[in-house]
């Protein structure tokens, strides 16, 4: 669990906003690919992620983060 500050949270969301999704598809997407899941998901996950962090970058909001490994 993690707790992203307001400037993390506008941090991240310059970095989805300016990566292009190809780009990181490119480094990644063999390995995501063996997951089992289309390309298309990741697309529309990425896509979910820049508008949430979007919002709540716009509202000064924090964003706790959490991973299951």
């Amino acid at each position: 669990m993690m707790l992203l500050e307001p400037v993390g949270v506008s941090q991240a969301a310059q970095f989805l906003t300016s990566v292009s999704f190809d780009d990181l598809w490119n480094v990644v997407g063999a390995r995501f690919s063996a997951l089992g899941w289309p390309r298309q998901e990741y697309l529309e996950h990425h896509r979910d992620l820049q508008g949430f962090y979007e919002r709540a970058a716009s509202a000064g909001h924090a964003v706790v983060k959490v991973v299951w490994a």
